[in-house]
């Protein structure tokens, strides 16, 4: 039993040994953060370029790999967003500008291009939640001029609302009265 022991003991210690021998040497988290930022920044400069050459797909294929480096940067996830919206893909649009304003709870600007994508998407309250967000935010960092460009959306998706309940009004009042008029002719028949 003692020789298991010691074979046991000599085995985890060579064991220990070689593994510190084959390891390579491992930089710390932050110089590899570092180096992920750095890469995802020379990545999402490329997308510039693509897109000033026209090449959309590049464009965003370096956009999605800048993220996947470096999630924390709302850059190329503003840039792709617009590039959805441009694209007239709105259900995509929304549904990668919601996931952005998940990851950026505090950009007035995600919340903002959310608004617009879920407005052309035809989704009215998101719409207007999402605008009211990105007021909120630009109106609590100071940000006048953004705050007010938000305040306008949102009073656009109200005054839209508002008309399309008039029209919806009108037209149910429209039917109360053929009905109504349809109950006399009946009346008058018998």
């Amino acid at each position: 039993m003692k020789k298991l022991i010691a074979v046991l003991c000599v085995g985890l210690f060579l064991a220990g040994c070689s593994s510190q021998e084959t390891k390579a040497p491992q930089a710390p988290a932050a110089d590899v953060k570092g180096q992920r930022q750095e890469a995802a920044k020379k990545v999402f400069a490329q997308s510039m370029l693509l897109l000033q050459q026209k090449n959309l797909k590049g464009a965003v294929e370096n956009l999605r790999a800048s993220i996947a480096l470096d999630p924390t940067d709302p850059n190329p996830y503003l840039v792709l967003g617009q590039l959805l919206i441009k694209a007239e893909q709105f259900t995509s649009a929304v549904e990668f500008l919601d996931q952005a304003a998940k990851t950026f709870p505090d950009n007035g600007t995600m919340f903002y291009m959310l608004s617009v994508a879920n407005k052309l998407a035809g989704n009215k309250l998101p719409s207007v939640l999402a605008a009211r967000r990105s007021y909120e935010i630009f109106n609590a960092s100071g940000d006048a001029a953004n705050a007010r460009t938000s305040a306008m959306l949102l009073e656009e998706l109200v005054q839209e609302a508002q008309a399309e309940q008039k029209v919806t009004d009108a037209k149910s009042a429209a039917d109360a009265v053929k009905v109504d008029q349809g109950a006399v002719s009946v009346a008058v028949t018998k």
